[in-house]
């Protein structure tokens, strides 16, 4: 098993100890019940259901503070683990294997209640190559501009490039350079090699959406600095000449004798200094953070008139949720629309039909949208 496959593996154990402990156990006591698991309670919803309701408001949570559905639906989901790892049924599942409709309720209600989430704003290639040009070329500064950049073009997450307390970072053993057909080895090749590379591809190990070792791959971009193949060949060389491991994360850099690492935040503040000098572009500097560069990458591939499909493949979406992350305010998107649909708005309807044929094709097509 991948190193970051055991520290998610024990991250997400940690997380539901500590549900157990300092959430549920202290609430299944101030209900004078002693047995934690229920076992006399032959219907468990009830106590699941005031369980999340004080869960919501803050009495229950971790953090002493109301929270959203999701987390709701998450901390449940913690300690039902411990029910079935201690022997016991799952508490949340009626009869037929599913969730209970009383609870798939109260997470709806909740849904309901809590307020859209926030969109993070995609972020023009433009605000990169300004920090790129006024930044000084110091280790932490090279790193953290080869890493803005590798995340925009692999679409990536800001955990995925960046380093912080729970997650486990992209490493070099994730990386592969190649020149034409020739697989570079990023522990013996010279690595003043790494830049001829032609192309480049990711393998990822562990992720969100639970498709491992998927595997992107990118091809230069033409430009000396804003590339994929080459920012991941700059990270990959210096890592190499610090003699750094195959299990050194991409984020890592060496100053002052030492390893440190690039976080989100130290993205966040790059990117916002930038956007500061940039105000034509129409974004506060507070619109842009680490997570932008995700969105402004789908968002570059959306107006270039990049097939849908192709952006899931980059982005590793399994949905359509990316758009949540591209806004229709971009003008190369909207500049067109209102003249198209001038010119196709004058249409007719077949003798007995609701909807122009091309319409309900496309309706058909995505159920989803009636």
């Amino acid at each position: 098993m991948h190193s970051s496959q055991h520290h998610v593996n024990r991250d997400r154990a940690r997380a539901t100890a500590t549900v157990w402990q300092k959430c549920w156990l202290p609430y299944v006591s101030s209900l004078g019940l002693e047995d934690p698991l229920l076992t006399n309670l032959p219907d468990k919803i009830p106590v699941l259901r005031v369980f999340a309701e004080r869960l919501r408001d803050g009495r229950s949570s971790r953090s002493g503070n109301p929270i959203r559905a999701a987390h709701v639906r998450d901390e449940i989901l913690h300690v039902a683990k411990t029910f079935t790892e201690l022997g016991a049924a799952d508490p949340r599942l009626s009869s037929d294997g599913g969730t209970d409709p009383r609870l798939k309720r109260q997470y709806k209600g909740y849904e309901n209640l809590d307020p859209a989430p926030d969109r993070v704003k995609p972020m023009p290639f433009s605000i990169l190559h300004h920090a790129q040009a006024h930044l000084q070329p110091t280790a932490f500064h090279n790193a953290a501009m080869d890493l803005a950049w590798i995340a925009i073009f692999f679409l990536l997450r800001p955990g995925e490039h960046c380093k912080s307390d729970d997650n486990t970072p992209l490493d070099l053993s994730t990386i592969t350079l190649l020149i034409g057909q020739r697989r570079l080895s990023l522990t013996h090749d010279d690595p003043t090699e790494f830049h001829l590379a032609t192309h480049a591809s990711i393998t990822f190990n562990n992720q969100k959406n639970r498709h491992r070792n998927e595997t992107i791959a990118h091809g230069r971009s033409g430009h000396h600095l804003a590339c994929p193949v080459l920012a991941l060949a700059r990270r990959t060389a210096t890592l190499r000449q610090h003699n750094a491991s195959t299990s050194t994360p991409l984020c890592a850099y060496y100053h002052n004798h030492r390893w440190h690492y690039v976080t989100s935040t130290n993205i966040t503040k790059l990117l916002q200094a930038s956007a500061r000098q940039l105000p034509h572009l129409g974004f506060a500097a507070t619109d842009v953070t680490a997570r932008s560069l995700r969105a402004g990458g789908a968002m570059a591939l959306l107006c270039g008139r990049c097939d849908q499909s192709i952006i899931r493949l980059v982005g590793r979406w399994r949905s359509d949720a990316m758009f949540a992350y591209l806004h229709a305010q971009a003008l190369p998107l909207i500049h067109h629309l209102s003249a198209t649909m001038l010119q196709h708005g004058s249409f007719t309807l077949t003798p007995g039909t609701d909807l122009p044929a091309d319409a309900a094709q496309l309706l058909a097509d995505n159920p989803q949208q009636h």
